[in-house]
């Protein structure tokens, strides 16, 4: 089946094999018409099907491979889809990043427990980040994670905190030198053209000269979320 999908307001058309995951994409339809044409090959699919754990469904590794396509084609727009889960508070998006399994969305919850009338989340897995000339905008998409956690609003992004799990929590502002090895690997495109690459990595340079990011090395526990939000909130004073 063929749909059409507006994604951090660039429509794109996708070809999906198997209707399964078409609810994930039904709140980002449009009528508008395309600017690209996005599906995840046949051999593409057997490629990538192995990378994934046991029990993955051939639907399941379609609707997970296309996020990179998709965000090869949003690349000449300023467009990038970002691993990890946002949240909004105090009018801004935030997002914990870190490999698959290291707490980011314990981080989430953490603060939805402690402080859940402060913030509300805005996707949980792979939300858009649209570079603007004042600034960069975070943008919902259909890949919220395996919670299904997201909404459909967009907020200019605060800043970024990378999880490490640690038996201390400890925090502390990164060097854009220091983060940009870590955050690099969190960009979620195909990286199979030399131009896309070179398009992400100026992406990055813009995004670490505009937007702090923060190590958290955390036990997962109620302090660590504390401690994050009382870090953020003196930086921002």
């Amino acid at each position: 089946m063929e749909l059409t999908v507006v994604l951090a307001g660039i429509p794109v058309r996708l070809s999906l094999r198997s209707p399964a995951y078409a609810a994930c994409f039904q709140p980002f339809r449009t009528e508008a018409d395309p600017v690209a044409a996005v599906r995840v090959p046949e051999d593409a699919l057997k490629e990538a099907a192995p990378h994934y754990e046991a029990g993955t469904t051939p639907e399941q590794v379609e609707y997970l491979e296309l996020g990179p396509r998709v965000c090869d084609a949003l690349l000449p727009y300023g467009r990038i889809l970002f691993h990890g889960a946002a949240i909004v508070w105090r009018g801004r998006a935030w997002i914990f990043t870190a490999n698959s399994g290291t707490g980011k969305t314990t981080q989430y919850m953490l603060w939805k427990l402690c402080f859940g009338s402060e913030i509300k989340i805005l996707n949980g897995d792979k939300p858009l980040l649209e570079f603007r000339e004042g600034g960069i905008l975070v943008h919902p998409s259909p890949w919220r994670g395996k919670e299904g956690l997201g909404s459909l609003d967009a907020a200019p992004l605060g800043g970024i905190i990378l999880l490490e799990q640690s038996e201390e929590n400890r925090m502390h502002r990164m060097l854009p030198a220091e983060a940009a090895g870590p955050l690099l690997t969190q960009l979620l495109f195909t990286r199979k053209n030399a131009d896309d690459v070179r398009a992400a990595c100026a992406l990055e340079e813009r995004l670490l000269a505009q937007v702090p990011v923060w190590l958290l090395q955390n036990r997962g526990d109620a302090a660590s979320a504390a401690l994050c939000r009382d870090t953020l909130m003196e930086a921002q004073t």
